[in-house]
């Protein structure tokens, strides 16, 4: 069995406080065609790689995925092989840590022929509830309350930087930044991250591409997660002939576009 699991974009992204040491956020996220792929099998190696972006080093990534193999066995038994396309980009708020996990419960849930309970899918990440799922979804407390919305077809361009954002040092700055005040956000409002000006201040580059995108013309244009990524959105096209420029300034980019839970 396999699976794919969509890098998770997010289009909105407010932090409304803190719970049992962690921060609470209310987010829009929808899932693209970029993904990790994960293969289930019996026997052989418990992990092996057949594709990594770059700056991605298995070995480092591995005791996370020890873990959750651990806590999958524990809740529902069995003992299988996970082969991994690793296609999401490191450091850059697209979910690609919580891909690999999520797509591991997917498949091991449907071996097993269980339903997951979600709050043991929170145990396995934050972003595992979302991401086991996809689609196009609003995402409430610490990722436990993820609400299925109506999938809106979008093209997306995903734009990166050197670098990356390491995301608990853009959490703890964020808190320095910001201590109890809390921006305010109409109810339906997107494109707009809480995290963004932390994410500046540890690499700059991330506010540069935001303002590449803007001299190129694209209104609707937000960091992903707690960063580096930026997405560029378009419900009607035209974005990829703004990645020679965009290259041409030094950024990586992705042609992607949304896709609907069904779909993964």
């Amino acid at each position: 069995m396999e699976t794919l699991v969509g890098a998770k974009v997010n289009l909105s992204l407010a932090v409304t406080g803190r719970r049992d040491g962690m921060h609470t956020l209310d987010m829009r996220v929808c899932s693209v065609s970029l993904g990790d792929g994960v293969r289930l099998s019996e026997g052989g190696a418990r992990f092996s790689f057949t594709e990594t972006p770059a700056g991605f080093v298995p070995a480092l990534y591995t005791p996370l995925l020890e873990r959750a193999y651990a806590l999958m066995h524990g809740e529902w038994g069995g003992e299988y092989s996970f082969t991994i396309a690793k296609r999401i980009p490191h450091l850059a708020g697209l979910g690609g840590s919580s891909a690999p996990v999520a797509g591991m419960a997917r498949l091991w849930a449907k071996a097993r022929g269980v339903t997951p309970d979600p709050r043991f899918l929170l145990r396995l990440g934050s972003d595992v509830p979302y991401m086991f799922r996809g689609g196009d979804a609003r995402v409430r407390g610490t990722g436990e309350e993820v609400e299925g919305l109506p999938f809106e077809e979008r093209e997306v361009l995903i734009v990166t930087v050197e670098g990356g954002v390491d995301t608990a040092k853009a959490y703890a700055l964020y808190d320095g930044m910001c201590g109890e005040e809390r921006y305010a956000h109409g109810d339906g409002e997107l494109f707009f991250n809480d995290l963004f000006p932390a994410a500046v201040r540890l690499n700059p580059r991330v506010g540069d591409a935001v303002r590449a995108l803007r001299a190129l013309g694209v209104k609707d244009a937000v960091m992903t997660g707690s960063g580096s990524a930026v997405c560029a959105f378009s419900p009607a096209g035209g974005l990829l002939a703004l990645q020679p420029e965009l290259s041409r300034l030094g950024f990586g980019c992705t042609m992607t576009h949304t896709v609907p839970e069904s779909a993964l």
